[in-house]
């Protein structure tokens, strides 16, 4: 028989907390350094949008919902899932937008670890948090 603490075990608070961590140090690098960030991502001497700094802003709006998340993840199950959202979303316009499909080696990077690695471990942690919601009624 399934428990709460079976479906949401402590690693799983802990990965949301690596992604609190995580957000947190790259939505500072990105909004208080945008040119550094955006010439680094791009391999270019080119200026940075202004929208590279909402970048930055959303990536720490992000970090605090993961926290909310690791506290509550049962409330809070379905953010974790947007999270998940955000990250692909986020990858296809920075894609997109900002690389303009011309991808280097960091830009990957970016796409790859700053993106698209946390997915499939957010869509599983919200699927667990969904089912411990469930559980504790």
């Amino acid at each position: 028989m399934e428990t709460p603490q079976s479906l949401f075990p402590q690693w799983m608070r802990g990965f949301l907390l690596a992604a609190t961590a995580y957000n947190i140090l790259w939505g500072v690098f990105i909004g208080w350094f945008p040119e550094t960030f955006f010439q680094w991502v791009t391999e270019t001497e080119a200026q940075a949008p202004n929208l590279i700094i909402w970048q930055g802003r959303g990536v720490l709006l992000m970090a605090a919902i993961y926290l909310m998340c690791a506290i509550h993840p049962g409330k809070l199950w379905f953010l974790i899932l947007f999270g998940a959202f955000t990250k692909v979303a986020g990858a296809a316009w920075f894609y997109f937008s900002i690389l303009e499909t011309n991808v280097g080696k960091r830009g990957i990077f970016h796409l790859l670890m700053n993106d698209l690695i946390w997915v499939p471990m957010l869509l599983w942690i919200a699927y667990r948090g969904y089912k411990y919601k469930k559980l504790k009624g």
